[in-house]
């Protein structure tokens, strides 16, 4: 049985056991987006009780949602120690209108006065028909957008540049730490056009944490488990036949190819299951089966992605103006030239150096070393000792033995093809032994998660893609993190090859990772002419929010 231990601080409160909660805060590059541009985010999931980046969740979920409430994008996002950042590019599906951005994790789902993260954006799709032409509209002109300013200045720390650059020059950024308060910590950095495309408000750390917050969750209302050592899949298992006990059965999950994963659980007395996925694993597609023996008797249920419910009501309909038009059409024609001139951002894949769970006990066959034959029962006979078949009635089983010894062993082994498990093996007498690499034995009882087998027989076909015939398997599709993202930047002094490209930027700088004792952070300036926004954001490594604002011209 997979038993999910929370050992963080527990208190006993009317007989009842509650834990710390989680609030999340995204930090944004805008609220305002046309069909094309791309929202930037940085998460900070912090302790709802200490402030500090949290340690319990290691997956969060970021969400835009139309008025309707149905979910338009959704991100799966992998948390390192409580820290997260990907974007949502916004495509043409998407259409003019008022949005919420949602940011959230399990855990939070359990308490619903926890701390979600929940802000107004507006999207504008210049391929619809624009409506509401009128002259009522709810735009903050650019030059009256920073009246609250004063509240973005820190005593702590300043942020030191010119007032005015060039096209295409080099910006020197200095921050300036006038206290040892936010010396440690973890901050995001955006650099951003401003104009007049102004829908609501955007939410700073320093106004997130002054709200209130539900520090604990009680134990009485947990429902969801926290992704504590990473994804997890969740279901329950059925049976028509009310006789069939649910509990203590076995199940397994594959995820075919290389790398698979494979992974064995037992249900709990309700017929639940949890399969914690591997972090390194990013395939959708998985196979789920019980490994029971009256396998048509159970039918197993996955429990659909839990989602958090939108608090606050939307804002009205966008209305438009001839002066906000226009400034919706320099959006569009500065998102469109960036997308087909600037250096794509890269993500972060790792390189695969996998290697199997049984690989150190395991004896690879590799049949091209051997005369090859042409059916599975003569491969097994000629090449690998420690395997031996039994047929009854035209149904086959494979067994091990222990070649050295010459003792057999009793009970099933545990049969794997590219990952997936196999339960019945006869289809394998019928495989075409061309396809097949290796196989892999380990000659002795083996356990893998709550299931003993009597041995292991793992085969890899050249493909890595094996195809299964048997009909008692689920296959199923299912939401995985997204990776991570480099984002890069222009550099003016070094690549000349950019100086014949046109430059329309609005976003000269987005950097996810920002140290306030380093060198000058620096970056270039754009094409585009105008008044810029630098919005620092962040946390101290004891919670304390800082955010932080300044401006600067490029003519």
């Amino acid at each position: 049985m997979l038993i999910v231990t929370i050992g963080w601080l527990s208190k006993c409160f009317t007989q009842n056991v509650f834990f710390e909660s989680e609030a999340i805060f995204l930090h944004t590059n805008e609220t305002t987006f046309v069909t094309g541009e791309t929202l930037l985010y940085k998460i900070y999931c912090l302790n709802a009780n200490s402030k500090e980046l949290s340690k319990i969740s290691k997956i969060a979920y970021v969400e835009i949602s139309d008025p309707n409430g149905k979910t338009i994008s959704r991100n799966k996002i992998t948390l390192n120690n409580g820290i997260g950042a990907n974007e949502i590019f916004i495509n043409t599906n998407f259409n003019t209108g008022n949005y919420k951005l949602i940011a959230y994790t399990n855990w939070m789902l359990n308490n619903p006065k926890s701390k979600y993260f929940e802000t107004d954006i507006a999207i504008i799709n210049p391929f619809e028909p624009f409506k509401n032409k009128t002259d009522n509209i709810s735009i903050t002109p650019s030059e009256t957008i920073k009246s609250d300013d004063v509240n973005f200045k820190n005593e702590d720390v300043t942020i030191k540049l010119k007032n005015n650059y060039s096209k295409r020059e080099k910006v020197l950024l200095d921050i300036i730490l006038n206290s040892e308060k936010f010396k440690i910590g973890n901050y995001s950095l955006s650099v951003r056009r401003i104009d007049g495309l102004t829908f609501g408000n955007k939410i700073h750390s320093k106004d997130f944490i002054n709200n209130s917050i539900d520090k604990f969750i009680y134990s009485s209302s947990i429902s969801y488990l926290p992704e504590l050592r990473g994804e997890l899949l969740s279901g329950k298992l059925t049976s028509n036949d009310n006789l069939k006990t649910i509990k203590e059965k076995h199940l397994g999950m594959s995820v075919i190819g290389e790398p698979f994963d494979f992974k064995i659980v037992k249900t709990n007395n309700y017929g639940e299951f949890h399969f914690i996925l591997d972090k390194e694993q990013k395939k959708s597609d998985i196979i789920l089966q019980v490994l029971e023996n009256e396998i048509d008797d159970f039918q197993i249920k996955i429990n659909p992605p839990a989602r958090a419910e939108i608090i606050t009501p939307f804002k009205n309909n966008l209305n438009f103006t001839e002066t906000s038009i226009k400034d919706i059409e320099s959006r569009l024609v500065a998102c469109q030239i960036v997308n087909a001139y600037s250096t794509k951002d890269s993500l972060i894949t790792k390189p695969v150096n996998f290697i199997p769970f049984y690989n150190f006990i395991a004896k690879d066959f590799i049949l091209d070393n051997y005369k090859r034959f042409s059916t599975f029962k003569e491969t097994i006979i000629e090449i690998v000792p420690s395997v031996y078949f039994k047929e009854n009635e035209g149904n086959y089983s494979l067994h091990i033995r222990n070649h050295a010894t010459s003792v057999e062993s009793f009970g099933s082994a545990l049969v794997l093809v590219d990952g997936m498990l196999l339960q019945d093996v006869n289809e394998l007498f019928n495989y075409n032994t061309k396809n097949i690499y290796k196989i892999s034995i380990v000659n002795k009882a083996y356990a893998y998660g709550s299931k003993i087998f009597s041995g292991l027989i793992s085969i890899t076909t050249f493909n890595r893609e094996y195809n299964p015939k048997t009909r008692n398997i689920l296959p199923i599709q299912i939401e995985r993190t997204n990776l991570d993202k480099v984002y890069k930047s222009i550099n003016y002094e070094t690549e000349k090859d950019f100086s014949r490209l046109p430059d329309f930027r609005f976003q000269l700088a987005w950097e996810t990772n920002v140290s306030l004792t380093a060198s000058p952070i620096h970056f270039f300036t754009s094409d585009v002419e105008g008044k810029y926004e630098i919005n620092l954001e962040g946390f101290s490594i004891n919670g304390e929010p800082l955010s932080i604002k300044e401006y600067f011209e490029v003519k």
